[in-house]
């Protein structure tokens, strides 16, 4: 990429160590109970996690069979095991199950709480109680009438999460409620939750309230936005949506038009990628948002390019969401990007660890998928012939990793295309069964590409590199 593309981690650089992933939350409650064990503070927990975002950049100006796919990584947390926060074993933050105990909206109501943290849960789990039953007067009921820009807000917020179809609104607290001497508390608050069905990955945020304390009374003075990857576009924007069997696909009243379009395009994509879902089942629905020129460059608090189409968004180990660039994708295109994207979806979902130095494997399979699904040849081979003949393919390397900052656009489509035809390759010579193998040994679970191929392959990475070479060379 550039201008300002993201850096050498892939992202911009002002985005390079946002806040550590959300942590496990303790259930909130009405009746007096033992107080849940502490959920750990995000500045001290974190496991190793990379955040990919695999952006699929349009070439402007070009043909639309010159497309590259961009892929970024941002260091999500610090390895902070020696801190005694999280060993080497456990299911690290935003994994579900393992997820601590869940609130239960609507239930039953013991006795008036008594402590300024209890009238806080209690206000957040009737607010979510309000949202899940559809009661938007419920919902605002306690925001003070000395705020209308948070109640105006708000009812933005609980129409878009509507039209979303919020099925799981689950609340926490993280930490203490401190007070102020001017009357007000904060609390930090931690959300999961899930849209159309109950079964969902859940995602989930920490954001900051603010509460005026008046007696035994509290209202909410400010619900901010997500701290980790915010605003999410619900936070922020009016929504119109669309909900298929395998896709819930949002955008804002000024693309409303296309979303059936939008949504059946995604919808074959997920069909496709369905079935590359090898470790575990694909998500209950995709999500994907379709951005206009002013969401691009707000959502989730990143700045993409504009030429850049699409990019898949892990917000925990388990649940991705995809953002569309309304500009640059139109329906046709929008079939070729998802299934690029859900791909990394499936085949990703539920991995910790780096793989930051197999991004011609991850990127390779994306691709190997997507041209699977337009039942042509690979459509970008003018694009590896340029790369291969300007010399900048270093080395005949095939396990290349993410494309060095300054690349241009012509070398990353090549390198794209050598990272595809390396994984079709496998799967011409050994079967896709065993490229599989070799992709969940490689890229999800770290080994060495050496010992990768001996166990998939029964052949060292030698072998398998040179013979992928030579194919490459065969074909240009």
């Amino acid at each position: 990429m550039e201008g300002e593309r993201p850096d050498a981690t892939g992202y911009a650089q002002d985005l390079r160590h946002p806040p550590l992933p959300h942590q496990r939350p303790a259930d909130f409650f009405f009746q007096p109970q033992p107080q849940p064990p502490r959920p750990p503070q995000p500045s001290r927990v974190g496991v190793l996690r990379i955040a990919l975002i695999a952006a699929l950049a349009v070439l402007l100006g070009a043909p639309p069979a010159a497309i590259a796919f961009e892929t970024a990584r941002q260091d999500r947390a610090s390895t902070l095991v020696g801190q005694g926060a999280v060993t080497s074993g456990e299911r690290g933050p935003g994994r579900s199950g393992g997820t601590g105990p869940k609130a239960t909206p609507g239930a039953t109501k013991g006795p008036a709480p008594t402590t300024l943290e209890g009238r806080v849960r209690l206000a957040l789990s009737e607010q979510g109680t309000s949202l899940l039953a559809g009661d938007q007067d419920g919902f605002l009921a306690s925001v003070d009438p000395a705020v209308p820009q948070l109640r105006q807000h708000l009812s933005k917020r609980f129409a878009s999460l509507r039209q979303l179809q919020v099925k799981v609104w689950d609340v926490s607290l993280v930490g203490k409620v401190d007070t102020a001497a001017d009357g007000t508390a904060t609390a930090t608050v931690f959300v999961q939750y899930c849209f159309v069905v109950t079964t969902c990955e859940r995602m989930n945020l920490q954001a900051a309230t603010r509460w005026k304390v008046a007696g035994k009374t509290v209202t909410l003075l400010d619900f901010g936005t997500s701290q980790d990857l915010g605003p999410r576009p619900w936070e922020a924007s009016e929504l119109r949506t669309a909900v298929g069997d395998r896709v819930v696909l949002a955008t804002t009243p000024k693309y409303a038009g296309r979303l059936q379009s939008t949504l059946s395009a995604a919808e074959r994509a997920a069909t496709l990628v369905d079935r590359y879902a090898k470790w575990g089942p694909p998500p209950s629905r995709y999500v994907v948002y379709l951005a206009g020129p002013d969401e691009w460059a707000s959502w989730y608090g990143m700045k993409q390019e504009n030429w850049v189409a699409g990019f898949a968004l892990p917000l925990t180990a388990d649940a991705t969401e995809i953002v569309l660039n309304a500009a640059r994708v139109d329906t046709k295109e929008t079939l070729d990007v998802l299934r690029h994207e859900f791909t990394h979806v499936v085949t990703l979902a539920h991995v910790d660890r780096a793989y930051d130095h197999t991004w011609w494997l991850v990127e390779g399979i994306a691709e190997y998928v997507r041209v699977r699904g337009t039942g042509k040849p690979f459509d970008a081979m003018n694009e590896v012939r340029t790369f291969v003949r300007s010399g900048h393919w270093k080395n005949n390397e095939i396990a290349m990793d993410d494309p060095p900052e300054g690349t241009s656009t012509a070398d990353v489509s090549g390198r794209y295309g050598i990272a595809y035809l390396s994984v079709q390759r496998l799967a011409d010579r050994f079967g896709e069964e065993r490229m599989l193998q070799f992709f969940d040994l490689a890229a999800r679970q770290g080994v060495s590409l050496d010992e990768a191929a001996s166990t998939a392959f029964g052949v060292g990475w030698d072998n398998v590199a040179a013979d992928c070479v030579k194919n490459i060379k065969s074909r240009i």
